[in-house]
């Protein structure tokens, strides 16, 4: 089977949902009776192809276009050039409106719709860059001949909010990298605790620092639960959001035991993990939530939010809290502080959870997709 992917996101270096998504997808599809063509207007960064094989794939760089030309004829043309059988598109939007070949889109979620539309002001609404985002979101999920998507609860507000029919939806999980998996050594532990002056036990949360993940929430739940000697450790996010935290913190007494460490890097995620108390994640929406797999994968106690998806991926991994007030999340940290057999009940659950994701089974997975729309 020949498969394209519009891989342009591979472009960057940094490592989110989406590249994530697509870079273990494309490794283990990679180890199937797959041959893949990797498309991008851009060259692709050599961080992401260093980890597959070598001649499991092919890169083709488009001439420099502007961004519509290359998305609706650049890619149609290489793949009839190419003859291929599929081309999937791993990131909401990136889908010609026409194609010789079945096109499949992965759309995680309807955030744009559900969360983020109703925050923006009315000239962003209708400004033109806002306006041909939303072409390009419309052309790919009503083109594609078959969507996959990452939670049920994804599939429901995709259903609900897209209108989407839901015969042409298959739910098919993520997972964590295969590092997450590894034994950590103490050295390891030592250099990273080192690296980042992490001397305290530590409550840590990682990710973006948007809005939507509503990390004020957990700084006053950090301050609720009172631990002596206990830090609160952000890690993600940009420089320019560090203000606000900051001043929170201020105002909140707990300047000396908040630490920003912003954008860590990438090999040190699972020692971050493990060395935890826990990882507290209290997002207001997500499409699936990664770092619960991560957290769980090393055998760190997850407590996550009982909002959108959280509480289908967490499954009995870990414990879910309410966002309606911060009492509830302050308690369980209490008591995963001073309950050392409560902390390795969770510590086990979160193992036991994590063996159910698996990016092998994700590929053979997107496997069978392809193969059913070729069968049709």
């Amino acid at each position: 089977m020949r498969v394209a992917f519009n891989a342009r996101i591979l472009s960057s270096p940094t490592l989110r949902g989406w590249n994530r998504y697509t870079i273990n997808l494309l490794v283990e599809l990679s180890s199937l009776d797959i041959q893949l063509f990797l498309y991008s207007d851009s060259p692709l960064h050599e961080s992401h192809l260093i980890k597959l094989p070598k001649d499991g794939y092919q890169v083709y760089v488009a001439p420099p276009m502007h961004y519509v030309f290359w998305e609706q004829y650049w890619l149609p043309k290489q793949c009839e050039k190419d003859k291929v059988d599929i081309l999937h598109c791993p990131m909401n939007f990136g889908l010609p409106w026409s194609s010789l070949c079945p096109r499949v889109l992965t759309l995680h979620d309807a955030i744009d719709q559900v969360y983020y539309f109703q925050d923006k002001p009315w000239y962003q609404q209708f400004s033109l860059t806002n306006i041909q985002n939303k072409i390009y979101h419309w052309i790919a999920r009503n083109q594609a001949d078959h969507i996959i998507t990452v939670s049920q609860y994804s599939k429901q507000d995709i259903i609900k909010y897209l209108h989407i029919p839901k015969d042409k939806i298959t739910v098919i999980y993520e997972a964590a990298d295969a590092g997450f998996h590894k034994q950590i050594t103490q050295t390891e532990r030592l250099q990273v605790r080192s690296k980042y002056q992490l001397q305290l036990p530590y409550i840590v949360y990682i990710g973006g620092w948007e809005k939507r993940k509503n990390i004020p929430f957990l700084i006053k739940a950090f301050v609720e639960a009172n631990l002596d000697g206990v830090e609160l450790v952000l890690a993600g996010g940009k420089d320019e959001q560090r203000d606000t935290f900051v001043e929170l913190g201020k105002s909140l007494g707990i300047a000396n035991r908040l630490r920003l460490l912003g954008w860590v890097d990438d090999a040190d995620l699972p020692v971050l993990y493990a060395e935890a108390i826990c990882l507290v994640y209290p997002s207001e929406y997500e499409g699936f939530g990664l770092q619960l797999c991560e957290a769980m994968a090393v055998g760190c106690p997850v407590l996550a939010a009982r909002s959108t998806c959280l509480p289908e991926v967490l499954g009995d991994g870990g414990e879910a809290f309410s966002l309606s007030e911060t009492t509830e999340l302050a308690n369980l940290l209490q008591r995963l502080k001073k309950d050392k057999s409560y902390y390795n009940n969770l510590v086990n659950k979160a193992k036991k959870r994590s063996y159910e994701y698996n990016w092998k089974i994700t590929a053979r997975q997107t496997e069978e997709v392809y193969k059913k729309i070729l069968s049709i």
